[in-house]
């Protein structure tokens, strides 16, 4: 299942990529100081590290992310694309029992794939918010994301904060939105 939400995560960013207009990728997002391109190229990139991760080789973040740095944001979208795909296959490949290097200590394929769906939702929600547009996902799928990042959250290493603080949100609030506010982001409701 880690793998389903996996693709249905990226489906869901990639479709909101490939509708944005050229004006959209200079928008400001939630993610402080960063545009939608900014958060694309950071989803990217992240994809790319984990991919060489499953190889079971550290990666080298900076050369990852000046190798895309010059892309235009014409080719976000295709390089966003490739990028999930190359990771995919490389959890599909995995050793489910073996465990992998990353920046956050050595995990299992399957917790990478809900990592990378965590991420993969969350930053779509960013662009998103970007944009104007909404992120459609279904609801387990970000039900299973919630439990998956608060069962991260204990796994981190104490000096380890990829997120901010929590953030209030409805209880009954979709749960995209719930996910997001667990993980800092502020959730405007309407």
């Amino acid at each position: 299942m880690p793998l389903d939400d996996l693709v249905h995560a990226q489906a869901a960013t990639s479709r909101l990529l490939a509708a944005l207009e050229p004006d959209g990728w200079h928008r400001p997002t939630p993610c402080p100081g960063w545009s939608v391109a900014d958060v694309v190229r950071h989803l990217t990139v992240g994809d790319r590290a984990f991919t060489v991760s499953l190889a079971g080789r550290p990666y080298d973040l900076p050369a990852l992310t000046a190798e895309l740095a010059p892309a235009a944001v014409g080719h976000l979208p295709a390089a966003y694309d490739a990028g999930a795909a190359r990771l995919r296959e490389a959890l599909a490949a995995a050793d489910p029992a073996a465990v992998f290097p990353t920046g956050i200590g050595p995990m299992p394929s399957g917790h990478v794939a809900e990592l990378r769906t965590i991420e993969a939702l969350a930053h779509g929600w960013d662009v998103a918010q970007g944009t104007g547009a909404d992120l459609a996902v279904d609801e387990d799928v970000a039900e299973r994301a919630i439990a998956h990042s608060l069962a991260l959250m204990e796994r981190l290493p104490p000096d380890r904060t990829p997120f901010a603080p929590p953030q209030p949100v409805a209880d009954d609030a979709p749960a995209l939105d719930r996910l997001v506010a667990l993980l800092g982001r502020s959730v405007v409701s309407d």
